[in-house]
């Protein structure tokens, strides 16, 4: 009799040890719960260009709120909330500041609620306003819920049938005609329960009852199965261990809970849980696209199966393993071994096999950036020269923002205005922000100069978080309906000492605005080309930025490591405007085609009379320009080069202008850049070119000394 005893204490023991340690898990995983969504695949629908910076964006939002995708058609958009590819879609308005969420009605209403709470919340903070749509399918909202009462309850039967066989019969059948009883009962209580379920109005799913009941019940004999191998190995105390191991995994469901609204790791592995696959399947079926049932039903296939397999192998090795059983037989030894290493093959090529359907589902992958600010800080009187706009630049006081700087890359929006984009810039001591930015950025209207802000008053790409900055280098505009698209190619500088000339180039970026007509400059996102690298033999790609026949052509400069030579050599990359941030679609000229690998890019212009690191190339009528110092930054003669098409052959037109620096007295002067689209007069261009000073203490003492200067000067014939 002790024995017996014994073991029955050795099982309430177990199972409150089992218990115990899943509710400690339970609690620890759900404390976090309610603080928004977490990780929720959420799709942004604009331009490409757009909408992949902006994806990138709300991923990398505090607390991982999204996994964010995104696409340029706004029907895809629709179409995969619809289908369930993403739980909601935020198609931007670019033109104006009114965006639209799309949510889906047949899901979690808590859920839904949440995304646009955050999603909202983002957008205020933004300057910009959400509409919200439900796309509902016809008798299916609120199904999600519908969906968790049912599956909850076909849970029930299959756990509870098999708890009260095993109270009546014990854990384990006598006997192999005893085992097959006890699965066809299952089998035929799960079917009918799902059925009975799915008639009574109070519990009935829309869609195809058929598929509903099936599925119902496969869930029902899946949870039985599994309770019945479990107990082939461990007998009652498997009941334990499969219930309170039920009662952690099923989190979501008996909470009631999105596993979107719970903290990791349950927005990634619900859907590969047999609880979570249950209720996808049954999602898809009811107010989802059917095709997001195929894998979830596999998986419980396959979770059937090996229960099943299971099953079978545990009672014949455990009837081998009791020689009072059969005489005959010779004893197993380790019994439940056996039976796991047979199992674990089979479980591991099931789950590869469902892993690898294929699903037509699109993964989920920001909402626009933070706004920015613009206030006239100078009255721009109409001008007619270069002298004048010379004067207005000497003259401009009206802003602590903005002393002095250089680059001044400009391009003309639709809506008349300039935009100039600037490097180092000087802000008064009487600014409130930062004195020193890496870049910024101004538009030059007909009647109001004014410097564009954001929110934090410093530069408007702001610095990477371990301090590397972004100085531009040219910039080009894609008109669209309604707003412009300005991309601005900058080079990442990393300081390496105290004065203005101590610091490094790293490497190439891309930033993207959309500037709505008439309206204030937003910053979208900005992406890092390549590694960090100080090797100036690397392409410093976007030093120009040239558009032409759909095409944004970005040239590279590149200056020999080994110092050989001062001047810089070109060459040539093109990509669609819009697939600008991915650099896998970017391609390369090799003399003779465009080749996807950037090492077989050849020079168009070559180093031994080599161009500045930053340049202009654009093309008039039927010529393209190269516009640059002659042998780098350190000459002193403005030259162009002229070529054919984008690619060359560049042709050296001579010096048009000499821009000397002066040694006396610590002025130097550097990156000459064309303005194509300002005043124009035939036969002449309007260029700039940078001024600053070795000793920094006169720049600080006077600013305008560090402003960019134009000039006139002639076109090659």
């Amino acid at each position: 009799m002790a024995g017996p005893r014994g073991a029955g204490r050795w099982t309430l023991l177990v199972c409150l040890g089992v218990a115990l340690v899943h509710v400690v898990v339970l609690v620890t995983l759900t404390a976090r719960s309610g603080d928004g969504p977490h990780q929720a695949p959420v799709l942004v629908a604009a331009p490409a260009v757009v909408a992949e910076a902006l994806a990138n964006e709300a991923s990398a939002f505090p607390g991982d709120p999204f996994d964010a995708d995104w696409t340029a058609d706004t029907d895809r958009a629709k179409e995969a909330v619809r289908d369930g590819d993403a739980v909601a879609s935020v198609v931007v308005d670019l033109p104006g500041t009114d965006d639209v969420v799309m949510v889906n009605g047949g899901a979690d209403p808590a859920l839904n609620d949440a995304l646009v709470e955050r999603i909202t919340s983002i957008e205020k903070s933004r300057g910009r306003t959400v509409e919200v749509r439900e796309l509902t399918r016809p008798g299916t909202a609120g199904a999600e819920d519908d969906i968790r009462t049912y599956v909850l309850l076909c849970g029930l039967l299959g756990f509870g049938f098999v708890l009260a066989v095993s109270m009546v019969r014990g854990p384990v059948a006598g006997s192999a005609t005893a085992g097959a009883r006890r699965l066809l009962a299952l089998a035929g209580v799960s079917v009918g329960g799902a059925t009975v379920l799915q008639l009574l109005p109070a519990v009935q799913l829309p869609g195809d009852s058929v598929s509903v009941v099936a599925i119902g019940a496969g869930y029902a004999f899946t949870l039985g199965a599994i309770t019945l191998a479990v107990e082939a190995l461990a007998g009652l105390v498997g009941l334990a261990i499969v219930a309170a191991t039920y009662f952690v995994l099923a989190t979501p469901l008996l909470t009631d809970t999105s596993p979107y609204l719970l903290p990791p790791p349950w927005p990634t592995v619900t859907p590969w849980l047999m609880t979570g696959a249950t209720q996808q399947a049954l999602a898809g079926v009811t107010y989802l696209d059917p095709s997001h049932a195929v894998r979830p039903v596999l998986e419980l296939a396959a979770i059937a199966l090996v229960a099943l397999v299971a099953v079978v192998i545990a009672w014949v090795l455990r009837r081998r393993a009791d020689p009072a059983t059969d005489p005959a037989d010779m004893p197993v030894r380790h019994w439940r071994l056996w039976v796991v290493g047979s199992i674990l093959p089979l479980a591991a090529a099931m789950a590869l096999v469902v892993a690898l359907v294929p699903t037509g589902a699109t993964g989920a992958r920001p909402v626009p950036s933070v706004a920015s600010q613009t206030t006239c800080i100078a009255d721009a009187a109409p001008t007619v020269s270069v002298d004048e706009l010379n004067q207005q630049i000497a003259t401009l006081q009206g802003s602590p923002a903005f002393r002095g700087a250089d680059v001044g890359a400009d391009v003309h929006l639709q809506d008349g205005r300039f935009l100039l984009v600037f490097g180092d810039t000087l802000r008064s001591s009487t600014f409130d922000g930062p004195r020193f930015v890496r870049n910024s950025m101004m538009l030059w209207d007909v009647d109001c100069v004014s410097v564009v802000l954001p929110p934090s008053k410093g530069a408007l790409i702001p610095d990477r978080l371990d301090g590397v900055g972004y100085w531009p280098m040219s910039s080009a505009v894609i008109h669209r309906p309604g707003y412009d698209l300005v991309l601005v190619s900058t080079q990442r500088v990393a300081t390496t000492g105290s004065g203005s000339f101590d610091f490094a180039n790293l490497g190439p970026s891309l930033a993207v605005f959309v500037v709505p007509v008439g309206e204030t400059p937003q910053l979208i996102g900005t992406k890092d080309f390549g590694r960090d690298d100080v090797n100036s033999a690397r392409p410093e790609w976007g030093a120009a930025l040239a558009l032409d026949d759909g095409w944004l052509y970005a040239y590279g400069t590149a200056r020999p490591a080994d110092g050989s030579t001062l001047g810089f050599s070109l060459r040539v990359a093109r990509v669609r405007p819009d697939d600008a941030l991915d650099q896998s679609k970017w391609r390369y000229w090799d003399g003779s085609s465009w080749h996807a690998d950037a090492d077989y890019a050849v020079d168009v212009i070559p180093a031994s009379v080599g161009v500045s690191q930053t340049l202009s190339v654009f093309h008039q009528d039927d010529r393209w320009y190269a516009v640059s110092k002659l042998g780098g930054d350190l000459g002193d003669q403005l030259a162009f080069w002229t070529a054919p098409g984008p690619t060359g052959p560049f042709t050296l037109a001579g010096p048009v202008a000499t821009l000397p620096s002066d040694p006396a007295s610590g002025e130097v002067t550097y990156m000459p850049l064309a303005h194509p689209e300002l005043l124009p007069l035939p036969g002449t261009m309007v260029v700039s070119y940078s001024r600053n000073n070795t000793d920094f203490s006169k720049i600080q003492a006077d600013p305008t000394l560090y402003r960019p200067t134009l000039i006139r000067v002639p076109m090659p014939e």
